[in-house]
This record gives C-alpha cells, sequence and structure tokens, in this order.
C-alpha cells in the first residue's frame, strides 16, 4: 500500500454562516449526529460541531462582530 488511510485526525474545518441556529436547527431535524452542542463562547461567536463521514471535524459558527 502506497499510503495508509487518512484517519480525519489532526483536522477540523470551519465554515461561517450567517444564521448559526437555523443550520443547527435544520441538521437536527435531519438526524446529523452533533458532536459539540450549539454553544455561546465567552468572547462572543456561536457554534457546534458536526464530523463527515470520514472523521473530519466541520465547526459551524457565527462570528460575533469585532470592535
Amino acid at each position: 500500500m502506497f499510503q495508509q488511510p487518512f484517519t480525519g485526525q489532526g483536522m477540523y474545518l470551519t465554515i461561517e454562516v450567517d444564521d448559526v441556529d437555523k443550520v443547527y436547527n435544520d441538521l437536527k431535524i435531519k438526524g446529523v449526529e452533533i458532536k459539540i452542542d450549539i454553544r455561546d463562547e465567552p468572547w462572543g461567536d456561536r457554534h457546534f460541531a458536526i464530523q463527515d463521514p470520514n472523521g473530519i471535524g466541520i465547526d459551524i459558527v457565527k462570528y460575533s462582530p469585532t470592535n
């Protein structure tokens, strides 16, 4: 074998959206497993995480405006 199969470790994809709550609810309705439940971070961002079939983490976020 030329290369070992990718295990998904060490990689995370972040996707910025306008309405993170809508995306969260849409994915929950479709039965997508949520790996990190939706939450607000102390610095203001709101996000949650899922995992693709290859094991890559996907963070879906609404960034807060910085002042």
